[in-house]
């Protein structure tokens, strides 16, 4: 059977692994380039304690690029053409740093090795946003379906209750049915509240504007309410 809310979870800590995994391939990316970069950059520096300022530069800039990819995908938004060539422009100066000091002695074992963190790096830089978005658009779906479920069931009357009122009124009724009227009446209206207050709880409305909208105390919608939110906090 599908657990709507335990899939909810398990998209939920999917996500965070593929953020944490994100930042270890980046901090891997930037610690390894910085120890091939300094030294090309200090071969052609004037000064050789400056060979890490521009891998510094470089890398800052891809972390840039991350940090922000990853608050727009939380919002599911795209950073447009800017950005995309601003990744590529960054993380082709990381696989220049990385492997020109091998090419530039033929050294193509040494270029292929030297090449794989940034590689990766670019690649990461690509898929995280679209991870992030997919798995964004996943758990908002989730969410309500987990939303309706739950405001549903809190909403929902036990048949223990509902057995108990009925042999209550059956015992107090006269004998000619009339108590038994009442209480199908009674339950009727109960369930009508109920359902209103359902949707009024999905469509956003405070216990206020619910209450006056269906007719009821704003003490009986907040009690609902709060009922609806302790049986989402459990969910969640």
């Amino acid at each position: 059977m599908y657990d709507v809310t335990n899939e909810l979870r398990s998209v939920r800590r999917t996500r965070k692994t593929v953020s944490v995994a994100v930042w270890i391939i980046a901090g891997a990316a930037i610690i390894f380039s910085l120890m091939t970069g300094a030294p090309l950059v200090s071969a052609h520096s004037e000064w050789e304690w400056t060979g890490w300022l521009l891998p510094v530069l470089v890398d800052a800039a891809l972390v840039l690029s991350l940090s922000a990819d990853a608050v727009l995908s939380r919002h599911g938004v795209k950073g447009g053409r800017w950005p995309t060539w601003f990744r590529w422009i960054t993380g082709l100066a990381s696989l220049f740093l990385n492997v020109w000091g091998s090419y530039s002695v033929g050294d193509w074992v040494g270029v292929a090795i030297h090449s794989v963190a940034p590689v990766i790096l670019i690649c990461t830089s690509e898929v995280a946003p679209i991870y992030r978005r997919k798995f964004r658009d996943l758990e908002l779906t989730l969410t309500e379906e987990v939303t309706v479920t739950v405001v549903t069931q809190s909403l929902t009357p036990r048949t223990t209750n509902a057995d108990g009122d009925s042999n209550a009124s059956t015992n107090a009724g006269t004998g000619n049915g009339n108590g038994r009227r009442s209480n199908s009446r009674t339950s009727t209206n109960a369930e009508k509240n109920k359902a209103a207050i359902r949707q009024a709880f999905l469509n956003g409305l405070t216990p206020t504007q619910a209450a006056e909208k269906i007719g009821v105390s704003r003490g009986y919608v907040s009690q609902r309410y709060s009922e609806i939110r302790a049986e989402l906090e459990k969910a969640a």
